[in-house]
């Protein structure tokens, strides 16, 4: 019996770390060293060199506004894509779960002492999770964006 209440006890104490650690591994925050128009530019360079494009670009601040929110801090989410990389793992069906991750997103937003941040999902993490070819292609793809990035990021 104390086995038993040990082992759920155990379970209910890991179940809770686990939930309060997986928020901060599955998002990545870095300061930019940029102001903030200037590292949404860059982010789209660094980007764009690397063979992805930006499709959309979404003024979050603007959106917030025009629903009637007040002094909303500068916030915007960019969307970037690499049909290459997309193709290579939705091209099997069995991947195709992915497709709802796609594409990939990347906030940047101004906090209220004027630092500018760079966040985006854990790509490289998240990966693993699904193993086989999600894993190697957009564990792939996290390691060079993570790596341009990281020329304008503390």
């Amino acid at each position: 019996m104390q086995f038993l209440l040990g082992f759920v006890l155990g379970a209910i104490v890991l179940s809770l770390v686990i939930w309060k650690i997986m928020p901060k591994l599955m998002c990545s925050t870095k300061e930019s060293t940029l102001d903030f128009e200037s590292t949404i530019q860059r982010a789209q360079d660094e980007a764009v060199a690397l063979g992805w494009k930006v499709p959309h670009v979404y003024n979050m601040k603007q959106s917030f506004e025009k629903a009637g929110n007040e002094n909303v801090q500068k916030m915007m989410v960019v969307s970037l894509g690499n049909a290459k990389h997309a193709y290579s793992i939705v091209k099997n069906d069995k991947d195709k779960n992915i497709l709802g991750f796609m594409p990939y997103r990347l906030g940047v937003y101004e906090d209220k002492n004027g630092k500018v941040f760079i966040t985006g999902a854990e790509m490289g993490i998240m990966s693993k999770m699904f193993g086989g070819n999600v894993e190697k292609v957009m564990g792939q793809s996290a390691k060079e964006l993570l790596a341009a990035f990281s020329k304008f990021t503390k």
